[in-house]
């Protein structure tokens, strides 16, 4: 049987300072968790030709949407924080330009992961804090920790799932996920249509979901650290794969 296609939103980075040429690139991690999924994973690069996207669109069974930099603030009507590193400028209309084809195709599967997530509520309409630290917040989470070998990049901490989600079932009705960190952006006002499915002990939304969509939800953690060592987080992938595969 043919393996289901999922299409990965590449990264993008212009040179910095004439060392390096801009090049487009996706993080192996991401590739080889759709691939253990079962899915035939592709990439595809910032381009600006309307029809180019939506051939790629129909072309695919589910699509992915990954970490990388910062959203432009003024998409959500603030001021520009000092430590807000703003995506490259040829990628950012490309995500969003994106999303928003997939946002029409209600049956088109997605998934979204820590910029990606992000991505989808500041699209839907919502907000952003710009820097979690400074963020009050009861027993604050460090959620751009040091690097750990124990997490596969990452220090671990725990998220609540909320029961009867897409999140919930996917994770077998587990109602606490261990999950790694590594951002230094949160939700805020949460999008048009999306619902909370997981929150951090502080109160940082770990997850959305849409359920008037037939597979729209987004995570703030990186599952593609953990998927070669951990049921849990390889069923992310494994989930997308199978929302393509039934569509």
């Amino acid at each position: 049987m043919p393996r289901p296609i999922i299409g990965i939103i590449a990264n993008f980075y212009d040179g910095v300072a004439g060392k390096a040429h801009p090049h487009a690139r996706m993080n192996a991690e991401y590739i080889d968790a759709i691939d253990l999924a079962g899915g035939l994973p592709i990439i595809m690069p910032p381009l600006t030709d309307p029809a180019a996207m939506d051939q790629f669109l129909d072309g695919v069974g589910g699509v992915l949407f990954g970490g990388g930099y910062d959203i432009d603030p003024a998409r959500f009507g603030q001021p520009r924080h000092a430590k807000t590193e703003l995506l490259a400028a040829r990628l950012e209309p490309f995500i969003f330009a994106m999303f928003a084809r997939v946002d029409a195709r209600a049956n088109l599967p997605a998934l979204g992961i820590c910029l990606g997530h992000q991505v989808f509520n500041v699209a839907r309409g919502g907000t952003l804090h710009q820097h979690l630290p400074d963020v009050p917040r009861p027993n604050a989470i460090d959620h751009f920790a040091r690097q750990s070998q124990y997490t596969g990049g990452r220090e671990t901490h725990f998220v609540r799932v909320e029961p009867g989600t897409l999140l919930a079932g996917i994770v077998s009705g587990r109602s606490e996920l261990a999950v790694n960190s590594g951002h230094h952006q949160g939700i805020d006002r949460v999008g048009t249509g999306l619902c909370v499915s997981a929150t951090a002990p502080d109160g940082v939304i770990e997850a959305l979901e849409d359920p008037a969509h037939r597979f729209l939800l987004s995570i703030q953690w990186h599952p593609e650290d953990l998927a070669p060592t951990s049921p849990e987080h390889l069923a992310l992938f494994q989930s997308l794969v199978n929302a393509a595969r039934q569509r």
